[in-house]
């Protein structure tokens, strides 16, 4: 089966990316063939990605324009129109409703193909109070074969779908054991912070890590991006925590599994009025055996994803009191290495994505 996907992957940053980047890797290993056209601009750069099948529309200057428009949307379809004329795929994928949505639905009219939505968390959360918005995704959905979405959405979703019967209510994304695994090391970092420090930043408890990095003089790692990122820098700077916290943009994602292992404990804070999702960090986390510092609002969603037993004992679950009282002197002595309950998660992942994608087979 032959995918053509149009929306986030590397190098465009966020979960939805990672998770595409990895769900396609497996997939591939059960002969489906991807290709891929995506975005990048100054912030988003392609250096380190293996983009043998990804096509990256750049950053462009336009000509200038009444009204004013980035042309985006057409040199998108553009390069997926050119894409299809050796690859000829039997079905349109997008992991995102904007911008990417209305291109993949033209090109799958183009082509009289199928076209599957698997929409983020945050398309349908941002929009959902704009009846406007809303009118616009039902559109998208009406012209779509199949809605992916996962239980943080489903309710939303249904709302917003007149037909939904093409809602298929999926697994969320699981790490590959074989590949998020613990590993021997000397813990470089007692903690990690990684994710975009776009408009809502300040919902993910950053101003407390920062207290408590300066507090508890902690070695920290930042994975970082965004268009807020600057205001990270500047407080860094004025609570003249330069030297122990080390700054970097977003990687790979092949090189998430040494940084857990690389770091004691991993941040996943999110106060009330944050996007509702569940964030790639924590199960890849848990994999290699890091635990994550939570509260109260991320450990309610705990349950829903199946995380219990022994993952549950690499949850901190502390308030913004108690988080002062943690101990960062020791490596993690809380080891799991229940194999079969990982692989079971993974597998149950990939394969009902295999048999979703496997509806659209002639």
């Amino acid at each position: 089966m032959k995918i053509l996907l149009i929306g986030k992957y590397p190098p465009m940053q966020g979960g939805i990316s990672t998770k595409t980047y990895w769900l396609c890797k497996h997939l591939e290993k059960d002969g489906i063939e991807f290709q891929i056209i995506t975005l990048n601009d100054s912030q988003y750069s392609t250096n380190g990605h293996n983009l043998e099948k990804v096509t990256v529309v750049k950053d462009k200057q336009v000509p200038w324009h009444i009204p004013e428009t980035s042309l985006v949307d057409d040199r998108l379809i553009n390069a997926a129109l050119k894409v299809t004329n050796d690859f000829s795929p039997d079905l349109i994928e997008t992991n995102y409703i904007w911008p990417f949505c209305k291109d993949a639905l033209f090109v799958a009219r183009t082509l009289n193909k199928p076209l599957l939505i698997r929409h983020a968390g945050s398309d349908i959360l941002k929009f959902y109070n704009d009846q406007e918005f809303r009118d616009i995704m039902s559109i998208y959905f009406d012209q779509a074969s199949a809605i992916v979405s996962n239980i943080s959405s489903i309710d939303l979703l249904k709302d917003i779908c007149s037909d939904t019967g093409k809602i298929q209510c999926m697994p969320r994304y699981i790490p590959d054991p074989n590949i998020f695994k613990p590993e021997e090391s000397d813990k470089q970092y007692d903690i990690l912070f990684a994710g975009k420090i776009n408009y809502h930043w300040h919902l993910k408890g950053l101003n407390l890590l920062l207290e408590l990095i300066k507090q508890k003089e902690l070695k920290a790692l930042f994975l970082i991006g965004g268009k807020h990122k600057e205001d990270i820098y500047k407080q860094i700077t004025e609570k003249k925590l330069e030297n122990i916290i080390k700054l970097n943009g977003f990687v790979n994602p092949d090189e998430m599994p040494a940084i857990y292992n690389s770091c004691k404990f991993a941040w996943c804070w999110e106060e009330e009025g944050a996007v509702e999702d569940f964030s790639n960090i924590i199960w890849e986390a848990l994999f290699c055996n890091t635990p994550c510092i939570i509260n109260s609002n991320v450990s309610k969603k705990i349950k829903d994803e199946g995380i219990t037993g022994d993952f549950s004992n690499l949850l901190n679950a502390v308030d913004e009191k108690s988080v002062m009282e943690l101990d960062f002197s020791k490596k993690n002595s809380t080891y799991i290495e229940n194999q079969r309950l990982k692989s079971d998660l993974f597998l149950k992942y990939v394969k009902s994505n295999a048999d979703l994608y496997m509806q659209f087979v002639s």
